[in-house]
C-alpha cells in the first residue's frame, strides 16, 4: 500500500511539474513578441524623434530663425583654425579720432556656434584688459555701487560664414544697453549677432579686429532709430544731404559718448619683514570716453519740392533684428550701379577710380547719382565689362557697357548717359529712332565735362580735333557757339536756326564716321528737347 500510495504522491508531484512547466513554455510564448512589439515600438518612437527633430531643423532654417547649437560647417574648432591663421591673439579695438584703445584676448572655451539662413555664426566672449565695462553717459551718471552687478555689456569677436559663397569674415561686436534696460533685463546676455531681444535698448557696436569703428545701430525697445558710425563734436556741423532711393534725406546728426570704465594698475616692489623682496600692485578704477556719432535720417523739403519718404529703420541688414555689420566693400560706388560677378578686385577699383574722377565733376556726380537712384529704386543694375576691343558702347537691349581697358572716366561718362537717356526714353524703338540726336547730345556733354578737366591733355578727344583733325569732334565743339554749358541757346539765339545747323551740319559730320552712318535722326525733335538730359543733370552746376 505504501508503494501505491507513493507512486500517486509521485505522480501528483510529476503532473503538477509537468503542468507548471507548460505554463511557463506557454508565458515565455507570450512574452517574446510583446517583448519584439515593445522593442519595435520604442525604436519607432525614436526614428520618428530624430526625423522630427531634423524636420524641426530644416522647418527652423527655412523660416530663417535662428538655431542655436551645432553648426554644418562652421564649427568653433574650425573658426578657431581658421581666426589663428589671420589674426593675433590679443586684439586692440581703437579710435581714430579720441585715440581710446581697448585690448582684449578671445575666450575660446566660451564661445557658441548658432545660425540663421545662410550664415553660419561663432559668436567668441572678449576678455578685456583691465575687467573693462562699457556703458553710455546716462547709466555711468545714474548707477549705484549696490548695482554694479546689473552694469555689464557685451564684447565678443563674432566669426561669420556665408554658406552660399564659403567667404569668412570677423568682426569686434560690443552691446552697450541703457540704464534703465540693464536694471531690468534678467537675460541681457542672450542678445547675439543673429538675435536681438525683443526690449533691447542700447547700443550695437561693430568694430575692425584690429581698427575703428565700422558702424553701429541703436536701439529703443527691439527696433533700430538711429545709425552710429565714428565722429568727432565738430562732425554733425558738416553732414551733407543724402540722396538715396530717389528720396532726398537729411540726417540729423548729435554725438554721443560710450564710456569704457576699467582698473588701472601699476606695480611696486617692497621689502616685506618676514618674506623679503615682494611685489605688490595698486589698481584704480579709470575711465576714457568714446565719442561716436549718431544719426537720425528724416524726410526734409527741398528747394526744388521734392518731399522725403519714409526710411524703414527695421530694414534688415544681415544681422539679428535687422542691425548688422556693414564693412566698407571695395568699390562701394561701382557696385551700387554696375554688376558682374567675373571682374577682379583690381577691374572693381579701376572702374571705381573712374567714378570717384567722374563724381568729382558736377555734372558727373549728378549723372551718377540718377541712375543710382533708379538701380536702387527698379534694382535694374548695368552689366558692366571691360574689353580689350578699342570701343565703348552701352546696349540698351542687354543693359550692358563695355569699356576698353586703357580709356578713362569721360568715355565712361558718355556711355552712362546713354543709359540715362534710355532711361528716359519711351521704349527701345524710340531710343533708336532717335539715336542720332542722343548721340550729338552725349557727344556735346562729354565734350563740356573735358573742357576744364586734366583728362583733356591725354584724352583721344583731343588727338581726334589736333592731330586727325575729326569733323564730327570739331562739329560737336562749335554747338557752344549755339548752346552754353547747360544745353540752353544763347540769349539772341534763333531755335529754328540751331535747328537747321545741327540737320545738315552735325547730322552730316557724324555720318561721315562709318559706325554712325545708320543711325536714325528724328527731325521732329527741335534744339531743347534734343539737349534734356544735359539740362537735367547740369542742374545746380
Amino acid at each position: 500500500m505504501k508503494c501505491i500510495e507513493n507512486y500517486e504522491e509521485f505522480s501528483k508531484i510529476s503532473y503538477n511539474n509537468y503542468s507548471l512547466e507548460s505554463k511557463n513554455m506557454k508565458t515565455k510564448r507570450i512574452k517574446r513578441p510583446v517583448c519584439y512589439l515593445v522593442g519595435l515600438l520604442a525604436f519607432g518612437l525614436m526614428l520618428y524623434s530624430c526625423l522630427q527633430d531634423e524636420t524641426d531643423l530644416d522647418s527652423q532654417e527655412t523660416t530663417g530663425k535662428v538655431i542655436k547649437g551645432k553648426n554644418r560647417e562652421l564649427s568653433i574648432d574650425v573658426a578657431r583654425s581658421w581666426y589663428e591663421a589671420r589674426q593675433t591673439p590679443v586684439v586692440t579695438t581703437r579710435s581714430v579720432v579720441t585715440h581710446f584703445e581697448l585690448m582684449t584676448k578671445l575666450h575660446w572655451k566660451k564661445g557658441y556656434e548658432n545660425r540663421k539662413g545662410k550664415f553660419e555664426v561663432v559668436e567668441v566672449p572678449l576678455l578685456t584688459r583691465g575687467g573693462a565695462v562699457l556703458m553710455d553717459r546716462e547709466t555711468m551718471e545714474k548707477y549705484k555701487e549696490k548695482e554694479r552687478g546689473k552694469i555689464r555689456n557685451i564684447s565678443r569677436m563674432v566669426i561669420i560664414k556665408n554658406l552660399e559663397t564659403g567667404e569668412i569674415i570677423n568682426f569686434v561686436m560690443h552691446i552697450v544697453g541703457t540704464y534703465d534696460y540693464l536694471m531690468k533685463a534678467k537675460h541681457f546676455e542672450d542678445n547675439s549677432y543673429l538675435y536681438r531681444a525683443p526690449d533691447l535698448s542700447g547700443s550695437v557696436y561693430f568694430y575692425e579686429p584690429e581698427g575703428a569703428l565700422v558702424n553701429g545701430w541703436q536701439y529703443e525697445d527691439g527696433k533700430i532709430v538711429a545709425t552710429i558710425s565714428q565722429g568727432t563734436e565738430e562732425g554733425s556741423s558738416m553732414q551733407d544731404t543724402i540722396d538715396t532711393r530717389g528720396i532726398v534725406l537729411k540726417p540729423v546728426c548729435h554725438t554721443e559718448s560710450v564710456y569704457v570704465e576699467h582698473n588701472e594698475c601699476n606695480g611696486f616692489t617692497y621689502q616685506d619683514p618676514e618674506y623679503g623682496l615682494s611685489f605688490g600692485a595698486e589698481c584704480r578704477k579709470v575711465g576714457t570716453w568714446e565719442t561716436v556719432e549718431v544719426c537720425i535720417e528724416v524726410p526734409t523739403y527741398e528747394e526744388d519740392g521734392n518731399t522725403g519718404g519714409q526710411w524703414d529703420p527695421n530694414e534688415n541688414t544681415g544681422g539679428g533684428g535687422g542691425g548688422g555689420y556693414q564693412p566698407q566693400s571695395i568699390a562701394p560706388k561701382a557696385k551700387k550701379l554696375f554688376t558682374n560677378h567675373n571682374m577682379s578686385d583690381e577691374e572693381w577699383k579701376k572702374l571705381e577710380d573712374m567714378l570717384d574722377k567722374l563724381t568729382d565733376d558736377c555734372m558727373g556726380g549728378n549723372l551718377y547719382k540718377k541712375l543710382y537712384n533708379s538701380t536702387a529704386l527698379n534694382g535694374n543694375f548695368i552689366s558692366f565689362r571691360f574689353v580689350e576691343e578699342k570701343e565703348a558702347i552701352y546696349d540698351p537691349s542687354t543693359r550692358t557697357l563695355k569699356l576698353n581697358k586703357n580709356m578713362d572716366s569721360n568715355e565712361l561718362f558718355h556711355e552712362m548717359l546713354h543709359a540715362y537717356q534710355y532711361q528716359n526714353e519711351k521704349n527701345y524703338t524710340s531710343f533708336v529712332n532717335a539715336r542720332m540726336n542722343l548721340d550729338i547730345e552725349a557727344h556735346y556733354a562729354q565734350y563740356l565735362y573735358l573742357k576744364g578737366s586734366l583728362e583733356y591733355d591725354v584724352c583721344e578727344w583731343r588727338q581726334a580735333v589736333e592731330v586727325k583733325k575729326s569733323r564730327r569732334h570739331l562739329a560737336v565743339m562749335t554747338l557752344n557757339d549755339y548752346l552754353d554749358d547747360k544745353g540752353y541757346l544763347h540769349e539772341g539765339m534763333d531755335q529754328e536756326l540751331v535747328n537747321s545747323f545741327v540737320e545738315f551740319n552735325i547730322v552730316e559730320a557724324f555720318k561721315r564716321t562709318i559706325e554712325y552712318k545708320d543711325y536714325k535722326y528724328d527731325s521732329n525733335r527741335d534744339i531743347q528737347s534734343n539737349f534734356a538730359n544735359l539740362r537735367e543733370i547740369t542742374k545746380n552746376c
